[in-house]
């Protein structure tokens, strides 16, 4: 597989990710700006490595190889952008964990697809993904906002849905199959519980009721997918178009949360300073 590591910067439309990724020659992020970049690098280790997976399998190679690419330069422009963004030391340090554990998981996933990795892959893209929460938990401490606890949690569903795609492609890969569907199903719980908790959320404007609405009923009807209750036949296609699709709601969803916690940023300034 040849690999294209930088693109030019039209990565975020291939991406589903219209709005949430900057230029690198943006301004610096805020903090609720921050959070919402760093859970995108969740998103991207599980997006990484499915993609892998799907190359490895022979499965729909050329979209996958694209996707695989501009995810990789993503990441790492992203990279750039948190750097030029976060002062406290915490996440500093968070920060370069996060890229030692990218640089050795970026030779491997870029490197030529091999059905026998399947595990391999899936452990180290849990391993970057567990690097990049810490990043967010630690850029969340900051903050006094419950809107940007929400955009962590809502972030986290971008993430699940690409974990969820994964896991069922690499449960058909002819190995660990029955522990990758164990992991999928606890993924999905992970994914219903965490819709569940911003559903009822009472920082919920009516945009983003709407919205989670949407999710909810679509989650309703394909949960059965991934959660263990329908083993239907193999379709690689299906889970495609609906992990794509919950990718896109909640990833609009985290930017309207983004939208409101800087609102309330915002009008907590205006109430200290008329004091």
């Amino acid at each position: 597989m040849k690999v294209i590591f930088l693109l030019c910067i039209s990565l975020a439309s291939s991406l589903l990710l219209t709005g949430v990724s900057n230029t690198a020659h943006a301004q610096q992020l805020n903090l609720s700006q921050s959070i919402n970049q760093a859970g995108l690098q969740r998103m991207l280790s599980q997006r990484m490595a499915k993609n892998y997976i799907l190359l490895s399998q022979n499965i729909d190679s050329q979209a996958a190889a694209d996707e695989l690419d501009e995810s990789s330069a993503l990441f790492e422009e992203n990279l750039f952008k948190l750097k030029a963004s976060i002062r406290d030391a915490e996440s500093k340090l968070a920060l370069k964990k996060l890229k030692q554990s990218w640089y050795g998981f970026r030779h491997f996933v870029l490197s030529d697809a091999n059905k026998t990795q399947t595990a391999q892959v899936v452990d180290r893209s849990t391993l970057l993904l567990k690097s990049a929460h810490a990043l967010v938990l630690s850029l969340e401490k900051n903050s006094r906002s419950q809107s940007d606890h929400l955009i962590n949690v809502s972030g986290r569903q971008r993430m699940l849905s690409q974990r969820l795609a994964m896991l069922y492609y690499a449960s058909h890969s002819g190995t660990q199959e029955k522990l990758f569907q164990q992991e999928m199903h606890k993924t999905a719980r992970q994914f219903g519980q965490a819709l569940a908790e911003l559903i009822v959320a009472k920082e919920n404007n009516a945009e983003i009721n709407e919205a989670l609405q949407d999710v909810n009923d679509q989650w309703s009807f394909y949960k059965t997918k991934f959660d263990g209750s329908n083993k239907g036949r193999f379709s690689p296609k299906t889970i495609k178009v609906v992990s794509e699709s919950l990718l896109k709601e909640m990833n609009s969803i985290t930017k309207l949360y983004e939208v409101e916690s800087m609102a309330q940023a915002k009008y907590s300034t205006w109430i200290t300073s008329a004091n």
